[in-house]
């Protein structure tokens, strides 16, 4: 959990050098379709996620940094895991409401079924692609993301990662 505060600091701390531009921030919330991969044979979980974030307006108006924090539950169709997981999202927006999206995301495993607890790593990394769009006028915004992780999960010879779907809604407090 040590980790999981300083990572966060570090990631946040990292976005203040920018906080003489426009900083919105805000809560999302939504569904994640999730599964282990590789030698984990189960069924994929669908499941909540829910936190807050902070959307950075850099010099060129098209290009922010979101970073997030969210508590997200993943894992497969018997196999529960729950997470903090720390985003640095860089978003491009070549049309004015539509963005691309792309950064790398941390996780801290914090709790889970005895199984995952017992054979899991307390840490993961990855990365995030998707697409938002935003009602800007009225604060609401919505994303499909593709999250994969690169860390391998497993203890012992278990290889294995978390990847998941996102599909999200938030609102922004202008």
């Amino acid at each position: 959990m040590k980790t999981f505060f300083i990572s966060a600091i570090i990631l946040l701390s990292a976005f203040s050098v920018h906080a003489q531009k426009d900083v919105v921030f805000g809560i999302k919330a939504g569904l994640n379709f999730s599964k282990f991969g590789k030698d984990v044979d189960a069924d994929g979980r669908t499941s909540l996620f829910i936190g807050g974030l902070a959307d950075i307006t850099l010099d060129n108006e098209q290009f922010h940094i979101q970073p997030e924090i969210l508590y997200s539950s993943e894992g497969s169709e018997d196999l529960e895991a729950n997470f903090i997981r720390v985003l640095g999202v860089g978003k491009y927006y070549p049309m004015d409401e539509l963005s691309l999206e792309a950064g790398p995301q941390f996780g801290f495993l914090i709790s889970g079924d005895e199984a995952v607890e017992d054979n899991a790593k307390s840490f993961d990394f990855g990365l995030t692609f998707g697409v938002g769009y935003e009602l800007s006028d009225i604060g609401l915004l919505f994303n499909l993301r593709y999250n994969v992780g690169i860390a391998n999960l497993g203890e012992n010879d278990v290889d294995t990662n978390m990847s998941s779907f996102q599909l999200g809604v938030g609102y922004k407090f202008y």
